[in-house]
Order: structure tokens, then C-alpha cells, then sequence
């Protein structure tokens, strides 16, 4: 297939997922395979009409992850038929796999063995018995990484998304896997092993297993992952968010009058800084079309902010979990706005979307800020737990399930939100008890009325 992207994709949509997780990875995986397969085998009925009306006498049939030629040939060496006859239907195994470009190569041979049929000059030879297939092809990672980008978008569509990912694996699997060696399960295997990190490891398996799959090699790699040791992270407090947005405006009113474009900048990343703090964005929701135009609505109401559809996890709308920092951050800015729009306009590609990420990093680290752009995000699912919102409610606004807001909020909670959890809780605990206290005092008042009436009636008949 000359155009993989254009004529098995086109009418594919990646499935809408809010998990980033190997759940929400491994969803999408199966839809596209499922695709490819249905494509794949439309792809093998209109080739054998081809056959057909060229009058070849070969068929191709996908098998077992492979794509066979089937025909009427002369008996193989040491074979007979039980009616006697000089020929029988084989189906030939010549090693090439089920995919697109392997269904070019097959009916190519197809071709070649249906002019052999036809002059009658077909003989066994170990191409045809299945030998050569046998055989493991020798390739190097080298070889292997230099087809990495063909061999990577023929099993999955191209998007923004999915070039971002491609971007960052391939840079993996130049680190990893690009050497001259000749690929095979050991060398694959003592590669992962020599890698120390358990997230650097894990990246190996992932492009490992692309690997083995391209050359179908047999190999176990369930035993090879290290255990992951969580690192310490000092996720910002509330005071300290408002504080250092203070610092920023500092700066700016320190900034010169000829300094206008540094004004802009810093203008502009305060913008980004305090939608991050407020929504819990990720950094590229805000530079990949940005719907900018619904949050200064009058029409928002309740100042929700839209994330666009082709960003991680789809399209959601954010509802803000500090409405107040909204006037406070001074966020419906409209000369900031204006900075953002403009920033935003030709971000258009994963190379001009990573370069903006990288370079809000960068803003982090020049005004000295103590934490990472991410670790306001994670702020947010710590401050949904502490105001009580539901895990559920609190999963959708952030866009992935509930199984990673939890595993967030856990791993960066820390002592002091510990300490306000508990204090917290022990506030809930001592009102509700001061409550309990109230109504069995009511009660007892209650219960001493009732005698006194019943009395007072009493004395009246009397």
C-alpha cells in the first residue's frame, strides 16, 4: 500500500480515552488493531480478484500472523495423493508477515509462482519448501531504527498525539536499541538488563516488544522489570502558588519601559502559570488550541475551561477547583489573552508543542520557581481530595480515571496534607460529636416536656 495514513486510516477514529494509563494505552491498541485487521483482510479479497481476473492460479491467505500463497502444485518430494494424482493444493509458507507492505510482497510472488504454474516449470526448491522462511533474518538495530518511523505509523494512525509519542520513543530507541549488533532475544534481553532506572527500563520493554513483533521473535520479558522507588516531590501549598504569582507581578513592575517584549513574556507565562494552578491543565492543553474564545465568554458562566479534542485524553470541560484565584490571577486578562492567542496560533505540530513545553520549564527554573510546571496539576488532585470534591467528579476535570487520581494524589500527598487531612477529619469528628452531644440534650428536654404537659393535663381533670 502506497499510502498506509490515507487508505487504512482515513475513516479511523482513535477512541475517545480520559486514561492515560496502560488501560487506557492498551484500548486504543486493540481498536487499531482490530482495524488494521478488518482493512488487512478487505486488502486480501480484492488481491485474489486480481489473481482471479488475471488468471493466475495462486491465492494469498492470512494465517497465523502471516500472509501464505495457496495453489495446485506438483507433488512436494516424498508426498502423494490419496487419489493418485500427480498434483495437490499447498499452501506455502514463504515468511512474509501479515501487514500491508508484507501483502504487497505476497502478491508479488503470487505473480512470479503463477507464471512458473503456468509455463510448467515450477520445482520444490527451498524457497517453496519453507526453508528460507525458517531461517531468521539477520537485521541490526541500526537497520531496524532507521525503518523505526515506517515500522511505528504502519500499525497506527497518524495524529498529534501519536506523533508526540512516536517522537519520544524514537529518541528511546536511538538510545537503547541503535547499535550494530544483529538483533536477537539474548542481545535484546542484556540490553534491558544493564538499563538501572525502573521507568528507563520499562520505556526499553515498550520498544523491545515493538521489536519482536516486526521480526516475530520469541522472547519472555515478564520477569525483567524493576520495582519502582517513588521520588520525594515538594508539591507547592496554596499559599505558596498566590505568593510566587506576586513575585511574577514584581517583576514585571520592576521591568523598564524599553523592555516591552520581556513584559509580554512574563505577562504571557503568568497567564499559563495561573491556568495551571486553577484548572490542574497540563502544559500542553494550553498550547495545543487553546479554546480561548469560551473562556472569556460571557456565555461562561461558571468559568469552565475547554481542553481541545486533540490533545491526551480528548475533549473535557474543566470546572476550576479554586474559583477565586479566577479575579485574583487576573486570568480573563484581555491583553493576556491576546499574548496567549498569539503564542498558541502556529502550534500546529509535536516539534513546535514540545519546544513550548520545554520552554515553560525554562520560565520555571529563570524566576526561580521551586517546583515543576506538572507539580501544579498535582496540586489539584491533593486540593480535590482536601475540599471533599468526589474522587469521580474530581478524575473527569483532571481527564484521566479514577485509578490515576488516586495513584497522584497518593504518591505526592506529603506530611503537611497528611497533617491537614487529619486535623480535618478530626474537625468533622469533634462537630459531629458536639452535634450527637445537641440532639440527646434536645432529646432529654423533649422528653422532660412531655412530662410536664402530661402533669399539667393531669391536675386539670383532677
Amino acid at each position: 500500500m502506497k499510502d498506509i495514513q490515507g487508505q487504512v486510516f482515513s475513516d479511523f477514529q482513535v477512541p475517545d480515552t480520559s486514561d492515560g494509563s496502560y488501560r487506557g494505552r492498551k484500548k486504543i491498541a486493540e481498536a487499531t488493531q482490530k482495524h488494521i485487521e478488518m482493512k488487512l483482510s478487505q486488502e486480501v479479497v480484492r488481491v485474489n480478484q486480481q489473481l482471479k481476473a488475471s488468471k493466475i492460479r495462486v491465492s494469498v491467505v492470512l494465517r497465523n500472523g502471516a500472509i501464505q500463497l495457496r495453489a495446485t502444485l506438483p507433488l512436494k518430494p516424498g508426498d502423494t495423493h490419496p487419489g493418485g494424482r500427480e498434483k495437490k493444493q499447498y499452501t506455502l509458507s514463504l515468511g512474509i508477515p501479515a501487514s500491508f507492505d508484507g501483502l504487497k510482497t505476497a502478491e508479488e510472488e503470487s505473480h512470479e509462482l503463477g507464471k512458473l504454474i503456468a509455463r510448467q516449470t515450477f520445482v520444490w526448491t527451498d524457497k517453496y519448501l519453507g526453508v528460507q522462511a525458517k531461517k531468521k533474518e539477520s537485521v541490526t538495530f541500526k537497520e531496524f531504527y532507521e525503518k523505526f518511523e515506517d515500522i511505528y505509523f504502519s500499525t497506527r494512525k497518524r495524529t498529534l498525539k501519536s506523533e508526540h509519542t512516536f517522537r519520544i520513543t524514537k529518541n528511546r530507541c536511538q538510545k537503547y536499541f541503535s547499535s550494530n549488533q544483529v538483533i536477537s532475544a539474548n542481545e535484546i534481553k542484556s540490553i534491558i538488563n544493564n538499563i538501572e532506572t525502573p521507568a528507563n527500563r520499562r520505556h526499553a520493554v515498550i520498544i523491545s516488544r515493538i521489536i519482536t513483533n516486526y521480526l516475530n521473535l520469541d522472547i519472555d520479558l515478564s520477569d525483567i522489570d524493576l520495582k519502582y522507588k517513588p521520588k520525594t516531590r515538594d508539591i507547592p501549598t496554596d499559599q505558596d502558588i498566590v505568593i510566587l504569582i506576586k513575585n511574577i507581578d514584581e517583576y514585571i513592575n520592576s521591568l523598564t519601559i524599553n523592555r516591552t517584549r520581556a513584559a509580554q513574556t512574563a505577562n504571557r507565562n503568568k497567564l499559563i502559570y495561573g491556568l495551571m494552578a486553577v484548572y490542574g491543565l497540563r502544559p500542553r492543553e494550553i498550547f495545543n488550541q487553546p479554546l480561548l474564545d469560551w473562556f472569556t465568554s460571557p456565555d461562561n458562566l461558571h468559568n469552565t475551561f475547554k481542553v481541545h479534542e486533540s490533545n491526551k485524553t480528548g475533549y473535557r470541560e474543566i470546572f476550576p477547583f479554586v474559583p477565586e484565584w479566577i479575579e485574583l490571577f487576573d486570568l480573563k486578562n484581555p491583553a493576556n489573552i491576546t499574548l496567549l492567542k498569539n503564542y498558541c496560533y502556529d502550534t500546529t505540530s509535536t516539534t513546535t508543542l514540545c519546544a513550548r513545553v520545554s520552554h515553560l520549564s525554562w520560565f520555571f527554573k529563570k524566576y526561580k520557581l521551586p517546583f515543576k510546571p506538572y507539580d501544579l496539576r498535582h496540586a489539584c488532585a491533593i486540593r480535590a481530595h482536601l475540599q471533599g470534591i468526589p474522587i469521580k467528579a474530581a478524575a473527569d476535570n483532571l481527564g484521566h480515571t479514577v485509578e490515576i487520581h488516586t495513584k497522584t494524589y497518593q504518591r505526592w500527598f506529603g506530611l503537611e496534607n497528611r497533617r491537614k487531612a487529619f486535623n480535618q477529619a478530626f474537625e468533622e469528628q469533634t462537630e459531629v460529636e458536639k452535634l450527637k452531644c445537641e440532639v440527646t440534650y434536645l432529646r432529654k428536654r423533649l422528653a422532660e416536656t412531655e412530662i410536664e404537659l402530661a402533669r399539667y393535663k393531669l391536675k386539670e381533670i383532677i
